[in-house]
């Protein structure tokens, strides 16, 4: 029983890094969310001004790209919200479920909790919760638990320096997960060409419905942890087509679907003979299983009241606690302090010479010669 649960560890990691990358809610200090656009007071997450993390599309948007930008906007409005989140993953041979749930209130309030199930003999939990203070992880994978923690304070004035960089601050609200759900669509726009769309309905609530398939491969890499080819067609194990539902007023991401394709001809993996000829019949070839992700937001209030109890964790008093507030602060301020010193650099740059005119150094006449 211990070696099968061992042997499911890997599938786990996998389930819940998939979750946390279409989420949109990691636990890192580094990442993509909205850049902020407003200074508030220290210790408070800096506003968002979703969006500008993207990188530019080298093309004009398409009409379902730009669907995807005004829900980001629209969701980064949003003061607080209440939803449950479930996603059905199937890949690699395995099928699993992981439901969760997702909560946002103002003061940097944030709570999501997602629990896996399907894998016998396997279970695994994470959590993220803030309380406007402390930034809670919790990591729980069949015996394994791991906790860290993140003074948020000292982050935010750092954040809110007018001398941080854009691009680090957006990376870092991202990896602390204050940017919830719409960093799920600035990942999308950013690595997926959304070009078809069309309307419908998603549990009575009218959606639009955009499709698209990858921009480019980089970083989609097979159960070897090998990159895929840059062209051809995908492996069936590795999503090939995205279908979003978007709701036409609040611009929610109801539901995601990641789908992998069967080619259509199958590649023969039957074994060549010492003879030179292959072995097996053709029935024997195998037949690739295609992934399916399935990401389902349920149950979604926009702006209700949330009870303060509800972002509240405390480690037990014998957790090995890993606290990188340090860590990120040190970072923070060499990034302060280099972005300072290079618009410093900048302005002396552009203020060029002080004088007008340059200097003109008379030419010494020459020494006369001595009386003879």
């Amino acid at each position: 029983m211990r070696n099968n649960r061992t042997a499911y560890l890997p599938v786990l990691a996998s389930a819940f890094a998939v979750s946390w990358m279409i989420v949109g809610s990691p636990y890192r200090a580094v990442a993509q969310a909205p850049a902020p656009s407003a200074q508030p007071p220290a210790g408070q997450a800096p506003a968002a001004s979703p969006g500008t993390a993207a990188e530019a599309p080298a093309e004009p948007p398409t009409e379902a790209e730009r669907l995807i930008d005004a829900a980001i906007k629209k969701i980064a409005a949003v003061k607080s919200v209440s939803a449950d989140l479930q996603q059905n993953v199937k890949m690699l041979g395995q099928k699993f479920e992981i439901k969760g749930r997702y909560l946002k209130a103002p003061a940097s309030k944030v709570y999501l909790k997602m629990s896996i199930s399907g894998l016998p003999g396997s279970t695994g939990t994470m959590l993220q919760v803030c309380d406007g203070e402390v930034l809670w992880d919790y990591q729980q994978i069949l015996e394994s638990q791991a906790y860290r923690r993140l003074s948020v304070k000292p982050i935010f004035e750092r954040l809110n320096s007018p001398d941080i960089d854009p691009a680090m601050r957006d990376q870092v609200l991202g990896g602390l997960g204050f940017a919830g759900p719409e960093t799920l669509l600035l990942g999308l726009r950013k690595s997926i060409k959304f070009d078809q769309k069309e309307e419908g309905d998603w549990e009575g609530k009218p959606v639009y419905i955009l499709r698209g398939t990858w921009r480019n491969r980089e970083g989609l890499i097979g159960p070897d942890q090998q990159p895929v080819r840059p062209m051809g067609w995908l492996p069936a194990y590795v999503p090939s087509q995205a279908n979003l539902y978007i709701g036409k007023e609040d611009g929610w991401p109801y539901k995601l679907e990641l789908l992998g394709k069967v080619p259509t001809v199958l590649i023969d993996t039957r074994t060549v003979g010492p003879d030179g000829r292959i072995q097996g019949s053709k029935a024997s070839v195998e037949r690739p299983d295609p992934s399916e992700i399935l990401l389902i937001y349920s149950n979604v209030q926009l702006n209700p009241t949330i009870r303060p109890e509800e972002f509240a964790f405390q480690a037990p008093a014998n957790a090995n606690v890993e606290d990188n507030t340090e860590m990120i602060t040190k970072t923070l301020d060499n990034a302060i302090n280099m972005q300072a010193m290079q618009k410093r650099a900048e302005a002396a740059k552009k203020e060029g010479s002080v004088l007008e005119q340059p200097l003109e150094i008379p030419t010494p006449s020459a020494t006369p010669e001595p009386p003879k």
